[in-house]
C-alpha cells in the first residue's frame, strides 16, 4: 500500500448556485452563508483538487435534528444549538471510484439534490411494490415454470406402466476368468511407477511432457482509488494486487517394464433349463507360481435369466438359481416396464402372479 494522501470533497451552494466550494474549509457558503449541504458534495476533478494538511478524521459529519447545522463526527451536541446528536443525520458518501495509473480522475460532477430525493423516492415506492424476497410475481412465475417443464420431462421420460409377461424361456452362464503371470510394458509419470513385480524403467525411455500448469506472478496491476470519508474530505491512495500469467509444467513421462498377473482367457458354459449349469473344465499352467506363463484362476461369475414375452416385446430378467430352476415355461410375471418405448425392463420389479 502506498502513502494515503487526503484532499477536499466540493459542493454546490443550492441558494445562490455559487459552485465548486471546497468540503471542508467551506462549511457555510462564502457568497450567501447558506449552510453546507453535506448531500451535496461531490467529487473534483484531478485539475481542481485541494489538498488536506494534518487533518485528523474523526468520522463522517452529523446533521443536527433540530436546527440542521453541521457538526463533526465526534460532536455529541450540537455546536449551534446543544441538542443531543443522537437522532441526528449522518452525512452519505459517494461510492470509492478507481483509475488506471496512466488514467486521472474527472470531476463526479455537480449534484441535483431534488432530483436525486425525487429518483430515491420512486426506487423505494417500486420497491416497496414487490412482494419480499425482492422477486416479482413475473419472474416467480417463470423460474416455477421452467421447474415444472424440467420435472415435466423427467417424469415422462422415466415413467413407468405394468405389463404382465409370460415366460419363454431359461438361460444360465458361468464364466471362469484365467490370469497369465507375464511381462508387461506400460507408461507412466517417473514419480508414479505401475504396480507389479520386478519393475523397472526403461533406460532412456523418459521424454519431457506438460503434465499442469502453475500461476506465477508477472508483475502487478495498481490503480488510484479514491474514497469519500463524510467529513468534506476524501482520501486517495495506490492499490496494487499481484498479476499472473500461465506457466507449464513438465514433467518426465517414461516406459516401464515388469511382471504381473494379467487375463488370459475367459471359461465359459452356458445353457438352458434342460441343461444342468456345470462350470467349465480347465488346466493350469503350473498353477498358481510366480512364473512367466505361470497360470491362476482369478474369479468366478454366474447368472441366471427368464426370457419373458409381452405382446411383441421380449425381455430378459436374473433370477436366484433355486428361483429359476422352479419357474416353468408360460409362468406370468407382472414387471414395471418404461412407458415410452416399453423396450426396457425394471428387473426388480418382477413379481410372479
Amino acid at each position: 500500500m502506498s502513502e494515503v494522501k487526503h484532499y477536499e470533497m466540493l459542493w454546490d451552494c443550492q441558494f445562490c448556485g455559487t459552485k465548486k466550494l471546497l468540503g471542508k474549509t467551506h462549511r457555510f457558503c462564502p457568497n450567501c452563508g447558506a449552510p453546507q449541504n453535506p448531500d451535496s458534495r461531490y467529487y473534483p476533478s484531478d485539475a481542481e483538487k485541494v489538498a488536506v494538511e494534518d487533518h485528523i478524521f474523526v468520522g463522517a459529519d452529523v446533521t443536527c435534528a433540530a436546527c440542521n447545522y453541521l457538526n463533526s463526527g465526534n460532536a455529541e451536541f450540537c455546536v449551534q444549538c446543544g441538542a443531543p446528536l443522537k437522532a441526528g443525520k449522518v452525512a452519505r458518501t459517494l461510492g470509492a471510484q478507481s483509475r488506471g495509473m496512466n488514467e486521472v480522475f474527472e470531476s463526479s460532477g455537480s449534484r441535483d439534490i431534488v432530483k436525486e430525493k425525487f429518483d430515491a423516492e420512486m426506487q423505494r415506492v417500486a420497491a416497496a411494490d414487490k412482494p419480499s424476497g425482492g422477486l416479482n410475481m413475473r419472474t416467480v412465475a417463470i423460474v416455477l415454470a421452467v421447474i415444472a417443464g424440467i420435472v415435466g420431462v423427467f417424469l415422462f421420460l422415466t415413467r413407468t406402466e405394468e405389463r404382465v409377461a409370460l415366460v419363454t424361456g431359461h438361460e444360465w452362464e458361468r464364466v471362469i476368468t484365467i490370469e497369465k503371470y507375464d511381462r508387461f510394458t506400460t507408461q507412466s509419470w517417473r514419480d508414479v511407477p505401475p504396480a507389479g513385480d520386478a519393475v523397472s524403467l526403461v533406460v532412456g525411455s523418459c521424454v519431457q511432457r506438460q503434465r499442469s500448469t502453475r500461476q506465477v506472478q508477472d508483475g502487478e496491476t495498481c490503480s488510484t482509488v479514491r474514497t469519500d470519508r463524510g467529513d468534506g474530505t476524501f482520501s486517495e491512495q495506490r492499490v496494487c494486487s499481484p498479476r499472473y500469467r500461465s506457466e507449464p509444467v513438465y514433467d518426465d513421462w517414461c516406459s516401464w517394464t515388469g511382471l504381473s498377473w494379467q487375463h488370459d482367457r475367459d471359461v465359459r458354459t452356458s445353457g438352458g433349463l434342460s441343461d444342468p449349469p456345470v462350470w467349465g473344465e480347465f488346466s493350469l499352467s503350473c498353477a498358481n507360481e510366480r512364473r512367466i506363463g505361470c497360470q491362476r484362476e482369478s474369479g468366478r461369475e454366474e447368472k441366471y435369466l427368464l426370457q419373458l414375452k409381452s405382446d411383441e416385446f421380449t425381455y430378459k430378467c436374473p433370477l436366484p438359481q433355486a428361483e429359476w430352476q422352479n419357474t416353468p415355461i408360460e409362468a406370468a410375471f407382472s414387471l414395471q416396464v418404461l412407458a415410452i418405448d416399453n423396450s426396457q425392463a425394471k428387473c426388480d420389479t418382477l413379481k410372479r402372479k
